[in-house]
């Protein structure tokens, strides 16, 4: 008889052990999933924002979402957030002349107008809640604007 109980909770220890491991399994194969469609989905946004600084267009801040094509990426969805830059200029130091200040804040300023953060996130659904999987962020700067 405590044979069969020991039997029976080791049983129960050694299926526990195994439904976490799918658990995590799963989690990996989710993981490794979306880090592949955030690489293909920033290759086409990067792109894109090249060839329009390349009309000269420069993108101003946007969002976007969607999901991605294809029945086995149904549960995938991604967020695509372009912004703004803001380059804050450098503190004065004691004694620094205005005129430097001022040259760098300029600088700080034309950076901030030419430069733009690409922030994307790919998300699942598991378990019916959405799980954040992946960030990607990148910038881009406008070499075509000057100064």
């Amino acid at each position: 008889m405590i044979a069969i109980a020991i039997l029976a909770v080791s049983l129960m220890a050694l299926f526990n052990f195994e439904s976490t491991s799918l658990l995590a399994s799963s989690r990996a194969q989710r993981t490794s999933t979306a880090t592949q469609l955030a690489r293909l989905k920033m290759a086409e946004v990067i792109l894109d924002l090249e060839n329009k600084i390349k009309k000269g267009e420069f993108p101003e801040e946007r969002e976007e979402s969607g999901t991605f094509d294809g029945e086995d990426f149904s549960d995938y969805r991604w967020k695509l957030v372009v912004k703004k830059v803001e380059i804050p200029p450098p503190p004065a130091k004691e004694g620094q002349a205005d005129m430097m200040a001022q040259v760098f804040s300029m600088v700080s300023e034309q950076l901030s107008k030419l430069s733009r953060e690409v922030r994307l996130t790919v998300s699942w659904m598991e378990f019916d809640e959405e799980v954040d999987g992946m960030t990607l962020v990148t910038h881009v700067v406008n070499t075509q604007g000057g100064f």
